[in-house]
């Protein structure tokens, strides 16, 4: 009877919980630009600078890359909904498809893009994940990109952190 009991006031708790409103989501508009010394795991000479266009569940990223292969700009949407949708990297090989998710975190902490990318090679398909969380500091000056990367040739992470311009 007790432990009936106790697993009845755990799922209840659990459901208040679950019903109870999150913090308000995190605003992540603005111009952002790369703060080297508290990055790590990127390409040598990486210069980035972002800028963030964001409606209640949409993302506009316009980046602005810089590295020894020279400067690229990538402009992305990410829907904030969960659902997966078709999209074509911004880089890659001819022929690259991939798919991507996006979504709130828990309580809304940050945003969590999930990309699964898939291209043909000579041995056949090769696929690939790149995962990216974005968080937000309290004062709202600080973005936090993490990345983590799955491919054929193994799984690795980068942070990049930018400050607000």
């Amino acid at each position: 009877m007790r432990i009936r009991l106790l697993i009845s006031v755990v799922v209840a708790f659990g459901c208040l919980c679950e019903a109870a409103p999150g913090g308000a989501k995190p605003n992540f508009s603005g111009t952002w630009v790369l703060d080297k010394d508290r990055s790590f795991s990127n390409p040598p000479g990486l210069d980035q600078t972002l800028v963030v266009t964001q409606t209640e569940e949409q993302i506009k990223l316009e980046s602005k890359l810089v590295t020894a292969r020279g400067e690229q700009t990538i402009n992305e949407t990410y829907t904030l909904d969960g659902k997966e949708t078709d999209f074509t990297p911004p880089s890659g090989p001819p022929g690259v498809k991939g798919k991507r998710t996006a979504s709130w975190l828990p309580d809304s902490r940050g945003i969590l893009i999930k990309d699964v990318t898939t291209t043909d090679s000579p041995k056949g398909p090769v696929t690939g994940q790149v995962t990216r969380k974005w968080t937000i500091s309290a004062d709202g000056n600080v973005l936090t990109v993490d990345y983590y990367f799955d491919d054929q040739r193994g799984s690795f992470e980068a942070k990049r952190v930018f400050v607000k311009k």
